[in-house]
């Protein structure tokens, strides 16, 4: 019994010690990626990866009220979007549909945050 609950503490500290490096991993490409950015100079990979950092990591990062409500906005719309793309091979389309609108957006939130430096929340 004793080492069986060993190796379950032992597998939950490994795995949130991993969720860890990949949150800062991820956060390191936002930073790097936005800092100095504008929206004729992030690809679609990029906008899509900051899509994808909000939705895993929006409700656990520090974020105005403001940032939070945009941060909602664009990927309820990213994610309602990204459900209407017909699959090709199976996979969905990377990008394409972003209009120059949509590019400003996000890219500007990317922008914010990474001068902002992206922290973890409290208790998160």
């Amino acid at each position: 019994f004793l080492s069986s609950c060993l190796v379950v503490i032992i597998g939950s500290l490994a795995w949130t010690a991993n969720a860890q490096r990949g949150f800062e991993s991820d956060k390191t490409r936002v930073v790097n990626t936005f800092k100095n950015a504008s929206p004729q100079s992030v690809g679609d990979s990029n906008i899509i990866f900051l899509l994808n950092f909000l939705d895993k990591y929006g409700d656990q990062i520090q974020l105005t009220t403001d940032q939070r409500s945009r941060v909602n906005n664009i990927v309820s719309q990213y994610n309602a979007e990204k459900a209407k793309q017909p699959l090709v091979d199976g996979v969905p389309p990377q990008g394409g549909w972003f209009t120059k609108l949509v590019r400003a957006l996000v890219v500007q939130l990317g922008i914010e945050l990474a001068s902002e430096g992206i922290k973890k929340a409290t208790g998160a």
